[in-house]
């Protein structure tokens, strides 16, 4: 396999106050980080968009980082030697809130979070892997540090079309990114009359030209005064509350997203053959006789988006061949997918009802 893969290995904790389900006993939480060195011209990353245009280390390869999580029997040989891997929505754990009707919490210890013990008590490991490599950290959300493609003598440069809708008056600044948890693409530059901006009151609804010197490429300083910045969109006379307003400008310095499939697919690889990673440190889903036998995916909403992309582009094949996932369940994700290996991606976006009627979340062949 291309991929050099290491876990950094956090603080083995007590799940459930150390409570036993059944024949699997007691569980433990195992948080991490897995660092990647690959080697971008190998057959099973030719696929990932932009990924030839991220910087290199001195033996060639495309590094990059995901947090990860384990929630596993104490004695793994215990469990039922079977993963449930939580595709995880913007960052969040979701799985054991669902399966086992338990409080949503991005970091499960107590007793309360175990629910009616249902995933523990038939032997699950759950796991869990950051994939969407645009979110900002904070509130317990799992993310990546992912290569910039270009640098900053050749940037990467090219159009992004953002919307933005409030739901209140008063708004007069957002995020290019459109929300406070994912990174912005920023502009080119700060000139207006470079950029589009438009609003309108519904999706088919004729678009209002903003003039350029009705609004600013800036923040809000503390002082209340407006501040230049290339990754904020300040309209002193604020957003009208349910319009859809539509920026269209030259963005740069591009995430290459798309590693958010191959770090899923070669983490999983790992669990499931290898006796220890490229440092040395042993498997842990790994115990004398025991082994992981299959994996399945569970995914909600645009977690479930994600897992049907990952079967329809090929990637439950790992780089030896083998099977990834033995089988998936989207729930409530529709017949769509998400648009994620390409360039200026923005994965949290998809049709609705009222807005991101254009953003290609939806796609050809709906089944």
């Amino acid at each position: 396999m291309s991929a050099n893969l290491i876990l950094e290995l956090g603080a083995r904790l007590s799940f459930a106050d150390g409570t036993p389900f059944g024949e699997a006993g007691a569980y433990e939480l195992l948080p991490g980080r897995v660092r990647y060195a690959i080697d971008p011209t190998a057959p099973e990353y030719r696929s990932v968009v932009d990924l030839g245009y991220a910087a290199r280390d001195a033996e060639g390869r495309v590094t990059y980082t995901a947090e990860f999580c384990l929630l596993k029997p104490v004695d793994f040989a215990r469990g039922n030697r079977r993963i449930l891997f939580d595709v995880i929505n913007r960052g969040n754990k979701r799985a054991v809130q669902f399966f086992n009707d338990a409080p949503h919490s991005n970091q499960p210890s107590t007793a309360a979070h175990a629910g009616n013990g249902f995933l523990m008590r038939h032997g699950y490991t759950v796991a869990w892997l950051a994939w969407q490599g645009d979110l900002l950290p904070g509130g317990g959300r799992m993310t990546m540090n992912l290569p910039i493609a270009g640098s900053a003598a050749e940037p990467v440069t090219g159009p992004l079309r953002a919307e933005f809708i409030v739901d209140r008056e008063g708004v007069t600044c957002l995020p290019l990114s459109g929300n406070a948890v994912t990174h912005s693409y920023p502009a080119c530059s700060l000139d207006t009359k470079a950029a589009r901006f438009t609003r309108r009151e519904y999706a088919d609804s004729p678009r209002e030209i903003i003039p350029p010197d009705a609004w600013q490429f800036a923040r809000v300083g503390e002082s209340g005064t407006p501040v230049a910045s290339v990754e904020h969109c300040h309209l002193p006379g604020g957003f009208r509350p349910g319009w859809i307003h539509e920026l269209v400008y030259t963005a740069r310095d591009p995430r290459v997203l798309g590693l958010g499939f191959p770090a899923v697919r070669d983490f999983l690889a790992f669990l499931r053959h290898a006796e220890r990673d490229a440092a040395g440190t042993p498997n842990p889903l790994r115990a004398p006789g025991a082994c992981v036998e299959r994996v399945y995916g569970w995914g909600r909403s645009l977690s479930g988006r994600y897992l049907r992309e990952f079967v329809y582009r090929g990637w439950n094949e790992d780089a030896c061949g083998q099977r990834v996932f033995d089988g998936v369940f989207p729930h409530v994700a529709g017949a769509g997918r998400v648009a994620l290996n390409t360039r200026f991606a923005q994965p949290g976006r998809f049709p609705r009802q009222h807005e991101d009627h254009a953003y290609p979340s939806d796609q050809f062949p709906f089944a």
